[in-house]
Parts: structure tokens; C-alpha cells; sequence
């Protein structure tokens, strides 16, 4: 089976700082190590650290450092408040957040303190946005579509900001809403630039393959939308979050597989993946898209 990787797979280099961060304090520093949160969205690469000595504290967990304690802030960064307790607490706290991210938070602090309402047009649930909404205190207005707009005030000076990973048509397509129901309102494109780009291969390559598989964990955003870019475009996609989830026939009639990954994904497991379809055998019975 011919196999293409995407160029852009994986690792972006907001996501490799603060895996980096997390592993040199592992290395460096004396004591226990955690991270606040999940450091990214990849069970294979927090199951590694943790083999390494880089333990995850829950988030809101009322636990003191009780002696000499080191905690990395995640790629997708916490609000103000929560940095502020950990160091109160006693914590070496060192900011993994991804610096994209940092440029979204002064955007939304800047606005905020400027007296204008905060759209953040993402997901309510995801961590950078539960981050972004602690630098407007608390105030600011998610919204995922523009089936969501009538949520935002008309009558009052509104700045619109991205989640990160978000897609482009969403956010076009909001911030263009948002713009027509608003007499005020400032759109401020913070989608990060290396997402982009990784969902505009993903697009070029399925016209390339006759299936693609898209690694990376199930509860990551940006790997979710790539998944669903790609089905979009009528090619037999495949989510897995490793090699190990790929069965021969799933495969059958497929001459040609392309292989992207989300942000969270390591090299290694992407290599895994390659490995694992290039030594296929030849199937025989076609079978659906999943």
C-alpha cells in the first residue's frame, strides 16, 4: 500500500514548547512535577510523561505543595485566578501555555478592560476557552455558529475572537453574522496559522487517496475537525488514536492511504501508524467509511 504523510502532521510548535517545558523540569528540577490539567489532548504522549515523572494534578484540585514542587500550565492555558491559587499554594508554577494563546488572552484583557463585550467563537467545553473567559472576567459570550448569534447583544461594543484551532469557514461565517446584527463590532482572526494550514493539506490530500487516517486523540478539537474536514470531501476516513486500532480489512480496495495528525500528536505515533499500513497484506472485500 502506498502510504503519504502530511508534511504538517502533528506537533505544533506551541504543543512542543510545552511538551519540552514539562520534560526538562522532569530532568532539571528536584521534587514532584505536574502538570495542571491534561497537558494536551494526547493519552499516549500524558501516559509518557508520566513515565517520565510528569504526574497531572486535577484541575480545582485543593492540593498545597508540600515541599519542593514544580507545575507546568497547559498548552491551552487557565484562566488568571487559577495561576494566581497555584502560586498561592505553594507551587514553582512555569507557563506551558501555548504563546499563540498568550496573544489571544491579551487580545480578549485588552478588549475586556476597554469596556467592550468578548465573543469567542469555539467551544464552550474546550480549555482555551474556559481559559480566554477568565480574562474578561468570567463576562464574555461563546459561540459555536451563527444559529448561536442571538445571544450576543446588539446595543453593545462586542470584539470577536477565535479559538484557536477554529476552522475558517466557522468563523467567517460568525464573525460576518456577528458584524450584521451588531452596530460595533471589532473581528480580531486569532485562529492559529500552523491549524490552518494543517486542515488545508488534509483537504489537498484527500483528493490524492483513496482513504485517510486521521491520528490523534478523540477528545482533541482540532483532530476531530480534521476528521470531519475529510469526510467532508467524500474520502473513507479513519479517527484512531494509534496504530493498534487499524484492522487489514478496513483497508480493502485501497491503493493509495493519506496520513495526517492533530496538533497533539507525536512523530512516534504517526511513524507507528505508517509502519502499520505499509505492512498490510492485500484485502479483499471493500468496506465502509468510518
Amino acid at each position: 500500500m502506498n502510504v503519504i504523510v502530511a508534511k504538517n502532521a502533528g506537533f505544533c510548535w506551541g504543543v512542543k514548547r510545552a511538551v519540552t517545558l514539562s520534560r526538562d523540569a522532569a530532568r532539571k528540577k528536584g521534587g514532584r512535577i505536574y502538570t495542571y490539567g491534561p497537558l494536551i489532548h494526547n493519552r499516549s504522549v500524558i501516559k509518557r510523561l508520566e513515565a517520565e515523572g510528569v504526574h497531572v494534578l486535577p484541575e480545582h484540585a485543593d492540593a498545597h505543595a508540600a515541599g519542593a514542587a514544580t507545575l507546568i500550565i497547559r498548552a491551552h492555558g487557565v484562566p488568571p485566578g487559577d495561576t494566581q491559587r497555584l502560586v498561592d499554594a505553594g507551587y514553582d508554577v512555569i507557563d506551558g501555555t501555548c504563546p499563540h494563546v498568550v496573544k489571544i488572552q491579551k487580545e480578549v484583557a485588552r478588549a475586556h478592560k476597554a469596556g467592550r463585550t468578548i465573543v469567542i467563537v469555539g467551544d464552550s467545553d474546550h480549555a482555551e476557552v474556559r481559559g480566554l473567559l477568565g480574562f474578561c472576567g468570567g463576562k464574555g459570550i461563546v459561540v459555536a455558529g451563527v444559529d448561536e448569534i442571538a445571544a450576543v447583544p446588539r446595543d453593545e461594543p462586542v470584539t470577536v475572537v477565535a479559538q484557536s484551532t477554529l476552522d475558517e469557514e466557522t468563523f467567517a461565517a460568525v464573525s460576518h453574522a456577528v458584524k450584521n446584527h451588531c452596530a460595533d463590532a471589532a473581528i480580531v482572526d486569532t485562529r492559529c496559522n500552523a491549524t490552518a494550514k494543517t486542515q488545508r493539506e488534509a483537504i489537498a490530500l484527500c483528493a490524492q487517496v483513496d482513504a485517510i487516517v486521521i491520528v490523534g486523540g478523540r477528545d482533541s478539537a482540532n483532530t476531530n475537525r480534521l476528521a470531519q474536514l475529510c469526510r467532508e470531501q467524500g474520502v473513507r476516513t479513519f479517527h484512531v488514536e494509534e496504530a493498534g486500532e487499524l484492522r487489514d480489512s478496513e483497508f480493502a480496495g485501497v491503493a493509495t492511504v493519506g496520513i495526517t495528525a492533530g496538533s497533539s500528536t507525536p512523530d512516534w505515533l504517526i511513524a507507528e501508524v505508517a509502519e502499520r499500513l505499509r505492512a498490510m497484506p492485500p484485502a479483499r472485500a471493500l468496506n465502509t467509511e468510518h
